[in-house]
């Protein structure tokens, strides 16, 4: 009985001994796999981020568009990998983020976040600002616009500078990063959804300066906002607002407050429609050009007219909303009447 439990006990051992090498080369090839995956899968360069590679002559640079809303510049990227989880992720310098909306290479060095501080500098000069806001005006058919001589007026002006918008590019979210500086993380504005703004505008910093601000606007408020806004509607029933919005904006001039901002949508509606650069879109154009230049001729201060985002052409329209460049990118152009 005695050598039977000893037999037994010897025997147990030896079988747990088998299992357990089984298991530690079983463990050690899984680590083996784990580790030459990894290697693997940090060597390959990702090429399904989009990027844009913006007009040779920009400084070398890159701007990356972040999941939670954010824009991140940079000056080189040290590496692009996917990970075991399939996520993307991006390495600069200290600056690590994962599964980016897309990139742009040698982007424009300005911004739409930009205007709130343009303003904010022209209202320390004792300038008032008139800031004309023309929806779905990307750069390249404000060029093409200059070109084909359907806007001799804007063409006149300064040249437009090239700039970034946010994403995704849509009203809403261009919107609130104009009058902010801020970009949607931090704006809370990231759609079409109706939210509270939880960055303060340019409207808020002018009331501190004791300065008046208001908004002319279309049949509905597009940002939750306690500025004065004055709505329109279409009166005539001739298919568009911007009329109104025009004749509402001559009214306040003759008594402008510090910040007058004049948003006008036909542009974008006929881009919908027929098309950014369609006949009936560049058409529109003209019809604006000729508005801007009433509003403009007898304003004395500093004047913004720029866009919230592009369009692009699709089958049957036009739309935005995409990282394209014919969607991010916008022109600013600024003047200055004495």
């Amino acid at each position: 009985m005695n050598f039977c439990r000893i037999y037994c006990h010897k025997s147990l051992d030896i079988g747990d001994g088998v299992m357990l090498k089984k298991s530690l080369v079983f463990s050690l090839i899984i680590i083996l796999i784990f580790f030459l995956s990894s290697m693997y899968l940090s060597k390959q360069i990702v090429d399904d981020i989009p990027v844009i590679k913006a007009t040779e002559g920009e400084d070398h640079n890159f701007a990356i568009y972040t999941g939670d809303g954010d824009i991140i510049y940079t000056q080189s990227i040290d590496e692009i990998k996917r990970s075991l989880l399939n996520n993307v992720v991006v390495k600069a310098g200290s600056f690590v983020t994962s599964n980016p909306i897309g990139i742009i290479e040698n982007s424009p060095k300005e911004r739409i976040t930009d205007i709130k501080n343009l303003v904010l500098k022209s209202l320390d000069k004792e300038n008032k600002v008139l800031i004309i806001y023309i929806d779905g005006l990307g750069y390249e058919l404000y060029e093409k616009a200059i070109y084909q001589g359907n806007v001799p007026y804007i063409a006149s002006l300064n040249r437009g500078i090239r700039a970034l918008t946010v994403y995704p590019p849509i009203t809403n979210v261009a919107f609130a990063a104009m009058v902010t500086g801020e970009t949607p993380k931090y704006t809370g504005i990231q759609s079409r959804d109706k939210k509270p703004l939880l960055a303060p505008t340019i409207f808020d910093a002018a009331s501190k300066k004791g300065k008046t601000s208001k908004i002319i606007e279309g049949n509905i408020r597009i940002l939750t906002s306690d500025v004065e806004t004055i709505l329109n509607i279409d009166e005539n029933n001739d298919g568009t607002i911007d009329d109104e919005i025009y004749r509402s904006a001559l009214e306040e001039l003759k008594n402008p407050p510090h910040i007058l901002l004049v948003h006008f949508h036909s542009y974008d509606d006929m881009g919908h429609r027929y098309g950014p650069s369609s006949k009936e879109a560049l058409e529109q154009l003209k019809v604006l050009d000729l508005y801007i230049e009433d509003i403009t001729k007898n304003f004395i201060g500093d004047i913004i007219i720029t866009s919230d985002h592009g369009m692009h052409d699709e089958e049957g329209g036009g739309s935005h909303g995409n990282f394209l460049p014919m969607d991010l990118f916008i022109p600013i152009i600024l003047e200055n009447h004495k």
